[in-house]
């Protein structure tokens, strides 16, 4: 096997495919990137860690067929610092590679393109095309409130509905649970939802990033999703996603109207003064809102903010850090806060637009 390939070129695909290759597994060949030719003017680069793959059809010139594997990380980081323009890698004997870039020759060792797990494969999905920044959001919106315990498998991903109009992406740890929902144009029709797991949305995220559309099909238990010449494929989870509609509050009454920017600040400001056990107390009244907390190894803050309430004083305990996190993926001036009696969950919200939500559980203050 022999190639010719554009320093650049390469690199786009080394990139994804080193983010996905399992440093850490059991299996060495799970480290390596797979390197392909295929006819005169292709170069395969795949890698998997058996949940998540991926594939990258790159340009090149090719002078002999054949395959190899390769370190991923190590790769990436010669391709990265080789000085020329254009990269020339030849297999040697005993699965040894020869790579030349300007003056520079490095040989490093590989293992048999034959053992490499064989990938799924995307190309006999149906798919259904979408705006890249569109998903992008979607994902940003929800990734965050993802469970990160492994013993609780069934948050450990974001749960996807979509019925070819509107598509939804929702998640939870449990303590708090964001979801989107989007009117999209020939999206996607699930007959039930899955859940896509942390690290292919990731994956899938970066992804993305290059260009403006791209398409995506479910055909269980993968989901795929296609960007030109750059194919990923990830495992949904086998598992069963709690009814989240049951914990989005319905009859909330009690609403504070804040600016976002300024909550934000102060949420931030009184954190520093807070433990994990004690959180922040957000006190509300007619005449705006008061935000406290204390440590008793640090000391107290008081602040008190502008903002419309239309109920009685009432006041809740929240861990700052949800509240800011999710803040932080709304763009609106103000935001609503939606509350029950004591210890029910609090509903944010922006002011304007109905296509994104925050449930956050509270904190006894």
């Amino acid at each position: 096997m022999e190639f010719r390939i554009a320093k650049v070129e390469f690199l786009r695909g080394l990139r994804l495919a080193q983010g996905i290759a399992d440093r850490k597994s059991t299996m060495p060949m799970l480290a390596n990137v797979l390197l392909r030719t295929q006819g005169k003017n292709q170069l395969l680069v795949a890698a998997t860690d058996l949940n998540v793959s991926l594939t990258a059809e790159l340009k090149s010139t090719n002078a002999s067929e054949g395959g190899i594997t390769l370190g991923a990380k190590n790769l990436h980081e010669l391709i990265a610092n080789a000085p020329g323009d254009e990269i020339t890698l030849k297999k040697a004997d005993n699965h040894w590679a020869e790579i030349k870039s300007g003056k520079v020759t490095y040989r490093i060792v590989g293992m048999p393109d034959r053992d490499f797990p064989k990938v799924p494969d995307h190309r006999e999905a149906t798919y259904a095309t979408l705006e890249s920044a569109v998903l992008r959001e979607m994902i940003d919106r929800t990734l965050f409130s993802v469970c990160n315990d492994e013993t609780r498998f069934h948050l450990n991903g974001v749960f996807f509905e979509s019925d070819g109009s509107k598509s939804r992406l929702v998640s939870t740890d449990g303590h708090r649970l964001s979801k989107v929902e989007r009117t999209l144009a020939n999206g996607p029709k699930l007959s039930a939802g899955v859940i896509i797991p942390k690290k292919g949305l990731l994956e899938i995220k970066k992804v993305l990033e290059q260009g403006p559309s791209c398409k995506l099909a479910i055909k269980t238990p993968h989901l795929f999703l296609v960007q030109e010449d750059i194919a990923i494929a990830v495992k949904l989870i086998d598992a069963q996603f709690p009814p989240y509609d049951q914990v989005i509050p319905k009859e909330h009454t009690k609403v504070i109207t804040v600016d976002r920017l300024r909550f934000i600040d102060a949420l931030r400001r009184a954190q520093l003064m807070s433990s994990e056990t004690r959180g922040v107390k957000v006190a509300a009244t007619k005449d705006g809102m008061t935000i406290t907390s204390d440590n008793p190894d640090l000391g107290e803050v008081r602040e008190e903010l502008e903002a419309e309430f239309n109920s009685d004083a009432i006041a809740i305990g929240f861990n700052p850090k949800y509240v800011v996190e999710l803040l932080g993926q709304m763009t609106s001036d103000q935001i609503t806060i939606s509350l029950g009696v004591e210890l029910d969950p609090g509903l944010i919200r922006p002011l304007i637009g109905d296509d994104y939500l925050g449930v956050v559980m509270p904190m006894r203050i």
